[in-house]
């Protein structure tokens, strides 16, 4: 099982719960899923999302997570 951190930044947070607003998401799955989709599960559309840092570098939505990935979501 892997665990990864998620937070959104700006409106982005517009998407979620107000309990899980401006805060770091723990999420954990089963395989080594392509970011876009822990996103989506998340309740952010992958069209909202401008840029993506895994552990401070920039990435696709193809990028494979890995256990321990800390994911920042940013809006255009």
């Amino acid at each position: 099982m892997l665990a990864v951190t998620f937070r959104f930044y700006g409106n982005l947070n517009d998407f979620l719960p107000g309990d899980r607003r401006n805060t770091l998401i723990e999420q954990r799955m089963a395989d080594h899923a392509a970011v876009k989709h822990p996103i989506e599960t998340l309740g952010i559309p992958h069209t909202e999302v401008g840029a993506i840092l895994v552990n401070r570098q920039a990435v696709d939505f193809a990028y494979r997570l890995d256990d321990g990935d800390r994911v920042e979501a940013y809006p255009p």
